[in-house]
């Protein structure tokens, strides 16, 4: 089980958000999560990032990581394109791939992850997935570019997601983007 929240804003001074982000969990627990940054800001980013969101909603919750970001780089294809990190849980399972510079960070568990360098819906020369154990315990932070990393994602663990959220986006967020933070708490079924 996945206890998760998020928050998401535009670059001040421009309405439409060129960040996205998805919570969604299926009846067994099974739980989608993804941060995805259009390229630049503005309505072009919006247009990208609400195109990947839209893909991940309908796709079927057994589709793989990989088919999940190889649907996503389709469907981006004549838009500006896209940066996105992608993990899904499945019984303290998780698998994740990330193209660009969104960011993940961890507690409570090691994920072995290699970013994919390139755009979604432009070039990618490889997806590369990881795999790893998420125990009951752990932590996962996904940050788009507009948040800093620059700090530990233990500090934040007294925090239950929402309120950590808006503690990492009032003190990490960066003035000149869009910004995202999603954060997840894995947990065992009550």
């Amino acid at each position: 089980m996945i206890s998760a929240s998020y928050l998401s804003s535009p670059m001040p001074g421009e309405i439409q958000n060129g960040d996205a982000a998805l919570i969604r969990q299926s009846a067994t627990g099974d739980t989608i999560l993804a941060v995805i940054d259009g390229l630049g800001h503005g309505p072009d980013a919006a247009l990208a990032s609400r195109k990947a969101i839209e893909v991940l909603t309908l796709m079927p919750f057994q589709t793989s990581v990989l088919e999940a970001m190889q649907e996503i780089h389709r469907e981006l294809r004549g838009t500006r394109g896209a940066a996105g990190t992608l993990c899904i849980v499945r019984s303290f399972k998780l698998e994740i791939c990330a193209v660009g510079n969104v960011a993940l960070m961890c507690a409570g568990c090691s994920v072995p992850l290699v970013l994919s360098p390139g755009v979604l819906g432009h070039q990618i020369s490889r997806f590369r997935v990881g795999a790893c154990e998420a125990p009951p315990g752990s932590r996962l932070a996904l940050l788009s570019d507009g948040v800093s990393t620059r700090f530990r994602l233990e500090e934040h663990r007294q925090l239950a997601p929402e309120p950590a959220c808006k503690e990492i986006m009032s003190r990490y967020r960066r003035k000149a983007d869009d910004a995202s933070v999603l954060v997840a708490d894995v947990r065992l079924i009550a």
